[in-house]
């Protein structure tokens, strides 16, 4: 069953830290809202992958975004499904935002879908896919840019 506050707010709050936490660069808070074990898919594949190493690859991340020059993410849109009483299946989508020196600012909103357990004592997400890289989003962006003003 549910934790009782899922019953009444939903997962909006525990994706609004989330976003929080991702912000924050704090990878160590953001690893505890996986399951210990967490299955990431995207446009390479899928791949289960432990906590210990969820939470390295995550600050590998967050050095490859520091180095094109992330500034911040947003929550811009959420939208939430139950599955069973235990798992909901969840549609966000983040508003990314970088600058560097060398380039214009530059904003890219992607979406993520993400299955969540809702059966402990608090929220923990199962599965993780992003259709976009971020990072490669970005570059794509920034090539078409360049070359419309050649």
């Amino acid at each position: 069953m549910p934790h009782p506050e899922l019953a009444t707010a939903g997962l909006r709050p525990f994706f609004e830290r989330f976003q929080s936490s991702n912000g924050a660069s704090d990878v160590e808070r953001l690893a505890t809202m996986y399951a210990g074990t967490v299955m990431i898919a995207g446009p390479t594949g899928a791949q289960v992958v432990s906590a210990a190493d969820l939470q390295r690859a995550m600050a590998e991340r967050r050095q490859l975004l520091a180095s094109v020059g992330h500034q911040h993410t947003a929550l811009i849109g959420f939208e939430e499904t139950s599955l069973t009483d235990r798992y909901a299946l969840v549609r966000a989508h983040f508003r990314w935002q970088f600058q560097t020196a060398n380039a214009e600012p530059t904003t890219i909103t992607l979406p993520s879908t993400f299955i969540v357990d809702r059966g402990g004592d608090s929220p923990s997400i199962v599965l993780y896919m992003n259709e976009q890289d971020v990072v490669s989003a970005l570059r794509e962006r920034r090539a078409a840019f360049t070359k419309g003003i050649s």
